[in-house]
């Protein structure tokens, strides 16, 4: 078992760099962002782990549907409708492949746990 936590700060000790925003269906829009993550599981198109990302804003498009809650900092979501919120620890959100948002960091970083599928 794997145990996600807002109580305990986040062991990026074993994150690996996951290349520019671009690579990962990203446009940088604002700052220099470095996104980093750590994979937990992968199988069958699942995947599960930890994930974070620098300050800046960057518009992307899912390449997978995900739920994640975040474990430490902020991100604000706005979607292709305009509706933003922005999250904090212990908040969740869902993002179905294919949709397009913004993520803003305006922060130092945000660190989220993630559960992604590929449909």
């Amino acid at each position: 078992m794997i145990v996600y936590s807002t109580r305990e700060k986040v062991d990026d000790s074993k994150f690996v760099w996951l290349g520019p925003p671009e690579a990962m269906g990203g446009q940088v829009l604002e700052g220099n962002p470095r996104l980093y993550g750590r994979i937990d599981y992968n199988n069958g198109g699942v995947t599960a782990g930890i994930f974070k990302a620098t300050k800046g804003k960057i518009r992307v498009t899912f390449p997978f549907s995900e739920h994640a809650t975040i474990l430490e900092g902020k991100v604000t979501i706005t979607d292709e409708s305009g509706q933003s919120h922005t999250f904090k620890e212990g908040d969740s959100y869902f993002i179905r492949q294919g949709q397009v948002v913004i993520w803003e960091v305006k922060g130092k970083e945000v660190i989220k746990s993630f559960y992604n599928v590929v449909e």
